[in-house]
């Protein structure tokens, strides 16, 4: 399973926050890197301060499978992959190379699918933004709740909020499609809704990475900068 690891790391990134907001600090606004915790891809956020431009479906469906295809996914597919295989979860896939090229194969799948439709084909089809805009500030509570639920709202082309079909309908579409390929028992209807909450779920976790992780990166960069200027004592 993917959330584990992801919840691990927003945890990471939002306890400092939560200590340095008790303390009473303030941080500066902070640029989106290009890479959420150096690694994940990050094309799709957009800064609190910078005014809304609508984008065409072709960059959406550039910036999606950028997404898709960055090495990132590859690497992240072979993890979930080995961790399955550990797991014998799908056991009908068997053990082995071919078992693992099998699960492989599936959580690639699984995550371009969703990515693919719900960053790209829905939203062209909608006329939805398929980016995730920034509140940048405000308590963490509020922060947190804003970053959870741009997974079901969105903005249209024109900046006003709306249901966010484009990623329900992604995320749900693409675990429908994954029963042409995922062994017989694990095609039941359950089975399919579970998967497509799953990937809504992590939709709403990465979100909230792509909310904090670069305050807490600014953090981090502003506390190896305070300690490389502290002065050695004699």
């Amino acid at each position: 399973m993917r959330l584990p690891f992801t919840a691990a790391v927003l945890v990471s990134c939002i306890l400092p926050l939560h200590s340095s907001a008790q303390s009473g600090s303030t941080s500066s606004p902070s640029k989106s890197p290009e890479r959420l915790v150096y690694v994940i891809p990050n094309n799709r956020t957009v800064e609190h301060q910078q005014p809304f431009a609508p984008i065409g479906s072709r960059t959406k469906f550039r910036l999606s499978a950028q997404d898709v295809f960055d090495p990132y996914g590859f690497v992240s597919a072979g993890v979930n992959a080995g961790v399955e295989q550990a797991a014998n979860d799908h056991p009908q896939y068997g053990q082995g190379a071919a078992g693992f090229g099998k699960r492989y194969g599936a959580d690639f799948a699984d995550e371009a699918t969703s990515e693919l439709l719900g960053g790209g084909v829905f939203p062209a089809l909608f006329h939805q933004d398929s980016r995730y805009f920034r509140m940048e500030h405000g308590a963490i509570w509020k922060r947190s709740w804003y970053a959870l639920t741009r997974s079901v709202w969105t903005r249209d082309d024109i900046g006003e909020l709306e249901f966010n079909g484009s990623s329900v309908l992604g995320d749900y579409t693409a675990a429908s499609i994954s029963n042409l390929y995922y062994p017989k028992p694990d095609r039941t209807f359950g089975q399919t809704v579970q998967r497509g909450s799953i990937l809504l779920l992590e939709d709403s976790a990465f979100n909230l990475l792509k909310e904090f992780w670069p305050d807490v990166r600014n953090r981090l960069l502003h506390k190896k900068k305070q300690h490389t200027e502290t002065p050695s004592a004699n």
